[in-house]
């Protein structure tokens, strides 16, 4: 990794402060942060002393950087990110890539003109169960899916124990917020477990008494394109934070439980199974340094994203058939 760097972070909540420590820890190079609240931006310096604004135009003619962390809210996304490409700068994107379709081709455009590497952040993939849970699939250890079932919930005001949840983007339909753009990893990863989605049905509702104008409760079908089907339960209810999967073969099955941190394989025919376990020492933030370390690998040619801009957009596209299907209330081709 070049230790020369010029790192700019958007946005100073809780995302942007986890990338902000871990460039630090990383001695990634020379960081600095951009947020329009002041009082997370006061925050920011007093914790890390690094340089702080307020203005993006003024820190894009202070400094000179070479990559920027997009981690403010999705509706900034594209718009960011478009104008820090026209600077010259590689940039990572904190999942979802935006809150609707507009304007990224464009992005797309120029991030092969300027020939500049565009990461968009879903960290789950960084997780090495994940991988591990891939590996068994292509090896054929479940046989052909049929059917997966993945979930996550967690009551919003605790999702973010640190800021005013009636304040957080995710309470704002405007800023990209609701619990489907907000969860959004389990739609990417069920699709790279499963294969490319074809058809999607679903109910998204705002259930609860939240102070929020987004939905909290979402069920979601999927029908991919080697005829297996999955659902997805997203919501911003439970007590407690639960996140699981359960994927079904013709040879077997795999129960992941990302709270636990196992994986279970069970064999169809000599119906034994199988535990892994990330160990009882697996630091969580291990998956953020882990996709950093590739983000960076990006910047010096060595490695691709393993979620380019391409990508980014598909599951953009998926999420906004998922919204669509659920205010006509049927199945709608992706």
């Amino acid at each position: 990794m070049r230790q020369n760097m010029k790192i700019l972070v958007l946005g100073c909540g809780s995302a942007g402060k986890r990338h902000i420590r871990n460039l630090l820890s990383l001695n990634a190079g020379k960081t600095a942060a951009y947020d329009v609240n002041e009082e997370k931006l006061n925050a920011v310096k007093k914790e890390f002393s690094i340089d702080v604004y307020s203005d993006l135009n003024r820190a894009l003619s202070e400094d000179k950087y070479d990559a920027a962390l997009i981690c403010s809210p999705p509706s900034c996304h594209v718009a960011q990110a478009s104008l820090l490409l026209e600077n010259g700068m590689h940039c990572f994107i904190e999942k979802p890539m935006s809150h609707n379709l507009e304007g990224i081709d464009k992005l797309i455009e120029t991030a092969f003109k300027k020939q500049k590497a565009v990461l968009v952040g879903y960290s789950l993939r960084f997780s090495p169960m994940l991988v591990n849970i891939k590996r068994l699939i292509d090896e054929g250890a479940v046989g052909n899916i049929l059917s997966l079932r993945a979930s996550v919930g967690y009551y919003l005001p605790y999702w973010r124990p640190h800021e005013d949840y009636r304040k957080g983007y995710g309470a704002s339909l405007e800023l990209g917020g609701g619990i489907v753009l907000d969860a959004s990893h389990e739609i990417d990863y069920v699709r790279y477990l499963v294969g490319e989605v074809e058809e999607v049905f679903a109910v998204c509702r705002k259930l609860s008494k939240l102070d929020i104008d987004t939905e909290d409760f979402a069920e979601i079908t999927m029908r991919h394109k080697n005829g297996a089907y999955s659902q997805i339960h997203l919501d911003y209810l439970q007590s407690n934070y639960r996140r699981n999967c359960e994927i079904i073969g013709d040879k077997g099955m795999l129960l992941w439980d990302i709270n636990e941190r196992t994986l279970k394989q069970y064999n169809l025919n000599d119906k034994e199974y199988h535990v892994y376990y990330d160990g009882l020492n697996a630091n969580v933030n291990d998956i953020y340094m882990e996709e950093l370390k590739h983000f960076f690998r990006c910047i010096q040619g060595v490695e691709k994203p393993l979620i380019d801009p391409m990508e980014g957009k598909r599951i953009q596209e998926i999420i906004m058939k998922i919204k669509e299907s659920s205010d006509v209330k049927q199945f709608i081709s992706v």
